[in-house]
């Protein structure tokens, strides 16, 4: 789970992380307020100079966007957080900003904290060069981001920390500050169960004094529970909120652990994606992708599911408006019931009866029974499918949807 910046500047504050001073205002209280005396208080209690108004978004290269802007009085402030909460940027509504005290910065640097899957291992990076894209700064310099790997029973210890920070560039005083943070980070890390914890930039001010600007932290969703303490609401990886249809969908697995139907993710297209197994629905969006279709969402379904499990996500996934085509694929399963899950599957279109065609492609245990389950329905109600097995290779259920799709989009959009 991605965290906004206020989130994760939360945790970087209890560990005894150096943050500007800041508020954080939501769209819900614009509305109340909505006048100048609370702006003008915030912006008196930060300085009353100059402030930073940071939309809360969970998309990358915000400031580049337009994301990040400055007030030098009341007004302007009132003026920039009106214009901006509420807003579009990056594909996420904007439902809340940051309002931070201005830094003088005098010099950007970088810090992260994360885990190298390859070696099983955390990995701290530094580099006296923030406020990049660190991707292209680790390919173009990769001797300007020190890296140290370390053991995660032992921990982060301090020389370690004080040994990147050396080689990172950094001496005396600051060095030993550099070293400080970053074993706070850890503490992050432990403390939140994060995957990743990241600063950029970490400033030096005109001061001398050194702040975390901003925050990304990454925690591992699988942990959730055991922190109620965070109270953090639900959010999509994509940053924006869920729709009502993907939160149905959530729904379908809880407190019933049989088999997994509830992942779906909604999107823009007009191809219904009904797919089963991780690899098979990733390669059957990329197929679809290929052959010049759109899928409408992305879900899949699998460890052998109850009826009435992936009867509730076709549910979800054939009613949404617009569809030209469904695509109910997979590759062979090994320990789904293709009968059971179809049983599922024909009780939802039976009350659907939709006139857009559909494409079945489905082979494993039950598959005889299974595809004959959907035969006899498409017999029964004059449906437009096409029903497969393992003879017809799974991209080319793809390709047929899409040509299917095609006609009948023809056809009713005239």
């Amino acid at each position: 789970m991605r965290l906004y910046e206020f989130e994760g500047k939360r945790l970087l504050r209890k560990a005894g992380i150096p943050l500007p001073k800041s508020h954080y205002v939501t769209y819900s209280e614009m509305g109340a307020m909505g006048a100048d005396p609370q702006l003008e208080r915030i912006f008196d209690d930060l300085g009353g100079e100059s402030v930073a108004v940071k939309a809360q978004v969970l998309a990358g290269k915000r400031g580049k966007a337009g994301g990040i802007r400055f007030a030098d009085s009341p007004e302007k402030l009132q003026k920039v957080v009106e214009a901006m909460v509420g807003s579009e940027l990056l594909g996420e509504t904007v439902t809340g900003v940051l309002i931070e005290q201005k830094a003088e910065i005098d010099q950007e640097y970088y810090i992260s904290l994360t885990y190298d899957t390859i070696n099983r291992q955390p990995v701290l990076a530094m580099s006296k060069e923030g406020g990049v894209d660190v991707e292209t700064l680790v390919s173009e310099s990769p001797e300007k981001m020190a890296l140290r790997r370390f053991g995660p029973i032992t921990g982060l210890q301090p020389w370690v920390a004080r040994d990147a920070a050396a080689e990172a560039g950094f001496s005396g005083r600051e060095l030993r500050q550099m070293a400080a943070i970053t074993t706070k980070l850890w503490d992050v890390m432990l403390m939140a169960d994060a995957r990743l914890v990241e600063i950029n930039p970490l400033v030096r001010t005109k001061s001398g004094k050194l702040l975390a600007l901003d925050a990304a932290v990454l925690l591992d969703s699988d942990a959730r529970m055991r922190h109620p303490e965070l109270n953090l609401p639900p959010r999509q990886a994509t940053g924006r909120a869920f729709t009502e249809r993907e939160l149905v969908a959530q729904a379908i697995d809880q407190g019933d652990y049989r088999g997994v139907a509830g992942k779906y993710v909604e999107l823009d297209g007009d191809i219904a994606m009904l797919t089963s197994g991780g690899g098979g629905s990733i390669t059957l969006m990329d197929a679809v992708h290929a052959y010049g279709g759109n899928p409408a969402n992305y879900t899949e379904y699998g460890g052998n599911p109850p009826a009435d499990k992936v009867y509730r996500l076709t549910k979800v996934v054939a009613t949404k408006p617009d569809l030209h085509g469904l695509l109910i694929a997979g590759g062979i399963a090994n320990n789904t019931r293709v009968d059971v899950t179809f049983e599922g599957i024909a009780r939802a279109l039976e009350e659907l009866r939709p006139a857009y065609p559909i494409v079945i492609r489905r082979a494993g245990p039950g598959e005889e029974e299974g595809l004959q389950i959907m035969r006899d329905l498409a017999h029964r109600l004059g449906l437009n499918m096409e029903v497969y097995g393992a003879e017809l290779p799974m991209t080319e259920s793809a390709r047929l949807i899409v040509e299917k799709a095609a006609v009948y989009r023809e056809k009713v959009e005239g």
